[in-house]
């Protein structure tokens, strides 16, 4: 459900704000460019106090003077803490917002990146990006939720603002990095009027939809490519050349570790190059329409089987699951796997399947959830009635290199920590090859086999999402 369906909003062309599902988190980022390229003067205020809270840590770290017990590094370290910001509903893979985050996996690289920059006689940055890229390691979701837990005070702000116009229900509720004291270099953890997530407990913060993409401007590959142009002859002599672009990202970040100037010049070319926003409304990428996409599907193919009893319940997951490959094969719902004739990836036929499950389970008070020790994406499925009643998908590329291991390994793993004892492996297919009787038979032989093995029922199903002819064409 998104944040308008929930509160009843009907939105306006001047909503700015990018309207976040409560339910999962949408594959986008927030990138800091695009704040810092931002004409409105709150945000261009609010990339002024990103700026000065590195200049705070940087200012820590050279009283430190490298000391990793000295009362200046720890203040440094806990500033560099950045549990992720659920309340934003965004991430790189569309899991529950209760994701685990990054927490303390980027304390360390940016401790290094900040030494790096004392040493190298930098007390001030026009822009974060410059400490991510002096270590490896920071990617697009750290580097996503570095920005929203330093300017979090400022979206709730904005949030505040949206909740007003739309007298939007609020209350009291704790929120972590807050906001944060430069005077005494802290955090501050604070209750602020905000919209709960019916579906977490946090607290709702909302940005504009310009200040998200799915890549962000400044990253590791887009300096090495840079500085192979800009510095071509010292690279030709300092690294393989044959590598060219397909070094480690540790040499990546030990180029930019040795050329502070050469990523400050990167940086000012940055600035002057136009950077557009991810377009949430014709969503080329399928990051920010599956919901919509996946309820019409539910609409169109309604169920043929709903559960009276326990035993009934694999036959309803069986039934779910046949309802969305209809809606694929039979009602053109195949148009929206498919891009500039390529297929595209297992996240985007698990998300669109996600959102075509949700509407059969909300329906019959089914609950789904996405495994929590798959990570924070849809990788597979567990449907609850009861504790006599739970049931797993597993859902493939047919021509994923890891198709056999998610059969054989990953389902199998997956029943045992859940204690299960059903599962359906879902078999996406866009090939020919992998719609014939041969692979098919072959599926099914590996699962009987792989099931007895196991003590345990895993059972092939076959959707076919290759393009269709037009029904006007067969004649």
């Amino acid at each position: 459900m998104r944040f308008s369906e929930h509160f009843d909003i009907n939105r306006t062309e001047e909503d700015d704000w990018f309207d976040p599902l409560l339910s999962a988190d949408t594959n986008l980022c927030v990138d800091p460019f695009l704040i810092y390229d931002d004409r409105d003067e709150f945000w261009a205020l609010a990339h002024d106090d990103m700026i000065d809270f590195y200049v705070m840590v940087l200012r820590m770290v050279a009283k430190s003077k490298g000391n990793r017990k000295s009362p200046s590094w720890a203040k440094a370290k806990s500033l560099l803490l950045f549990p992720e910001p659920d309340e934003f509903c965004l991430g790189v893979t569309e899991g529950s917002p209760k994701g685990s985050g990054s927490g303390k996996g980027l304390q360390g690289p940016m401790l290094a990146s900040a030494l790096t920059a004392v040493g190298n006689g930098i007390e001030h940055i026009a822009h974060v990006e410059e400490l991510v890229l002096f270590q490896e390691g920071m990617g697009l979701d750290r580097i996503s939720d570095m920005v929203c837990n330093v300017l979090k005070a400022h979206f709730v702000t904005y949030t505040q603002k949206i909740c007003r116009r739309y007298d939007i229900p609020t209350e009291e509720i704790r929120v972590r990095n807050s906001s944060w004291d430069s005077e005494n270099a802290r955090w501050r953890e604070e209750f602020k009027c905000l919209p709960r997530n019916p579906y977490t407990g946090s607290a709702v913060l909302l940005t504009p939809s310009r200040f998200l993409r799915e890549i962000l401007t400044i990253d590791a590959n887009g300096f090495w490519g840079f500085a192979w142009h800009e510095e071509a002859e010292k690279l030709r002599a300092d690294f393989n050349y044959d590598l060219a672009y397909k070094v480690p990202a540790a040499v990546k970040a030990q180029l930019a570790r040795q050329n502070p100037e050469l990523v400050k010049k990167y940086m000012i070319e940055q600035e002057s190059l136009p950077k557009d926003p991810y377009d949430v409304e014709s969503d080329p990428l399928l990051r920010t329409t599956t919901y919509e996409h996946g309820r019409e599907i539910a609409k169109r193919s309604p169920l043929s089987f709903v559960p009276t009893q326990s035993e009934d319940f694999p036959r309803f997951v069986e039934a779910m699951i046949g309802s969305y490959a209809h809606g694929i094969e039979q009602s053109d719902g195949w148009r929206l796997l498919w891009k500039d004739g390529r297929f595209r990836s297992e996240s985007v036929c698990q998300s669109l399947f996600r959102f075509t499950a949700s509407q059969y389970c909300r329906a019959n008070k089914i609950d789904m959830t996405a495994e929590a020790n798959a990570g924070r994406g849809p990788v597979d499925f567990k449907f609850v009635q009861n504790w006599g009643a739970r049931v797993l998908i597993e859902m493939k590329l047919a021509s994923n290199s890891q198709f056999w291991h998610g059969l054989t390994k990953q389902t199998v793993q997956y029943l045992t920590s859940e204690e299960l004892e059903y599962a359906f492996f879902v078999c996406m297919c866009f090939e020919d090859g992998h719609f014939d009787a041969e692979f098919r038979n072959e599926v099914k032989a590996v699962s009987e086999v792989t099931s007895k093995a196991h003590g345990v029922a895993i059972e092939p199903v076959f959707i076919d999402a290759r393009q269709k002819v037009s029904a006007s064409k067969l004649r």
